[in-house]
């Protein structure tokens, strides 16, 4: 496991190498993800062998495999392939589209295929947005459909000045973590829909970004630690920093300062693709997979509790049955947002133990989230229920891999999803 303190001690004499009149830290930048963040190889134009493709069985566009449906598994017999031959399991995520196995339609489901290299890819009007390649002796082969739009990361405060915060329920991700001081902060992502006012903004730090960089996201914020501004950097992140004069931030008169700074996610959009290079290019969903109906927990999960170990900071959630949703309370009273006056709602909870301290000798007593080269506990919490697992992150622009105990991937319905990274040992209440 790599020492998340190693490294932000290999930064901090990185940082203090570097001094000089460049705005931030510039470690070595990593190579540019790619765009979408997959593959982009294409089912080859030339026409291929026609394969014998048997279907075993078929379902709706967006098939849920065994683990994620009750029913799927008396509903599929298990397929009898000749010597050779090999069954596939095609299975479609996170949305609808066309789906092809060598160039030709196919609906996802199992199906029966001569032994040898096979590619699969989802296409959206007429677009690949996933690809692909079969294992050469049969399986599963997963295909996500990415999000609508590109990630875009907001970085969001949560001191008593900053509440109600404006846009939150807006998000499709919102994870929270500490920062110094026993106050936690806000990442928010959005990788559906816009919102025209989010905020307040705030500094990054660099476990922030290592969290944005799951989606592929660009961020918004205002300064950073030394840290933050280097791990942005080392990331080749698309951002946008008032501090250095970039667009996308306006500040009111209605709150004090640094609590009143605000931006339009669809206006930071295109300030993202205006740059040079072009951002705005990565549609991922991270860790999540999304399927409804999704799994439901053996264990009831219908009040949550949490704490931040050792800060009297607290949050509960309440499940909503006309919802469907987990109905967000913060230090004792309802999380609404600002302007709707909405209270915070999100299908799914998940719970992120971590190992956190306060990074030696930091003049700010700023912190440190043990995340790239970590793991740990994870619970799941939706539809009323609880589900138990684990979480690794493997690289800094690596999605966090969310496993059950079987160790395959967990999958939510779908809806918001908002994430507690916690503290190890933190106070935990789940009835």
């Amino acid at each position: 496991m790599v020492s998340r303190r190693a490294l932000v001690a290999g930064l901090a004499g990185f940082i203090a190498a570097c001094a000089g009149p460049s705005r931030v830290p510039s470690p070595p930048p990593s190579p540019s993800p790619s765009p979408e963040g997959q593959a982009t190889t294409t089912p080859a134009s030339t026409s291929p062998p026609t394969p014998r493709t048997t279907a075993v069985a078929t379902s709706a566009p967006t098939a849920v495999p065994a683990a994620a449906s009750p029913t799927s598994a008396s509903a599929v017999p298990e397929p009898t392939a000749a010597s050779d031959q090999v069954a596939l399991d095609l299975r479609l995520w996170n949305g609808s589209a066309d789906v092809q196995l060598d160039g030709r339609p196919v609906a996802p489901g199992r199906l029966l295929v001569d032994r040898g290299p096979h590619q699969a890819a989802a296409l959206v009007d007429g677009d690949v947005v996933s690809v692909a390649d079969a294992p050469l002796d049969g399986g599963s082969i997963d295909l996500v459909v990415p999000p609508p739009l590109a990630g875009l990361a907001i970085m969001i405060e949560n001191q008593a000045d900053a509440r109600p915060q404006t846009g939150l329920t807006q998000a499709d991700v919102v994870y929270e973590a500490l920062a110094e001081g026993g106050i936690t902060r806000f990442i928010a992502l959005f990788l559906s829909d816009d919102a025209p006012v989010v905020g307040p903004v705030r500094s990054l730090r660099h476990y922030f970004a290592f969290l944005a960089g799951d989606y592929g996201a660009d961020v918004v914020h205002i300064g950073a630690s030394p840290e933050g501004y280097a791990w942005r950097d080392a990331m080749n992140m698309g951002h946008l920093d008032e501090t250095f004069g970039d667009p996308g931030v306006w500040r009111v008169r209605t709150r004090p300062p640094p609590h009143n700074a605000y931006t339009d996610t669809a206006a930071d959009r295109g300030f993202l693709r205006a740059q040079t290079p072009p951002r705005q290019r990565n549609r991922l969903w991270g860790p999540l997979l999304f399927a409804d109906p999704a799994p439901r927990g053996e264990l009831s999960a219908r009040s949550i509790r949490l704490g931040f170990r050792p800060w009297p900071y607290r949050v509960d959630y309440t499940f909503d049955e006309t919802q469907g949703r987990y109905l967000r309370t913060m230090e004792g009273s309802p999380h609404r947002d600002a302007v709707s006056g909405e209270q915070i709602a999100p299908a799914t909870v998940v719970i992120q133990y971590a190992d956190v301290e306060a990074i030696p000798n930091d003049p700010k007593l700023r912190m440190d989230v043990n995340l790239v080269g970590g793991g740990g506990q994870l619970i799941v919490l939706s539809e009323g229920t609880r589900r138990d697992g684990t979480w690794t992150k493997p690289a800094p622009r690596s999605a966090t891999i969310w496993l059950d105990p079987g160790g395959t991937p967990i999958v939510i319905p779908p809806g918001p999803v908002w994430v507690e990274v916690v503290p190890n040992e933190s106070p935990v209440s789940i009835t």
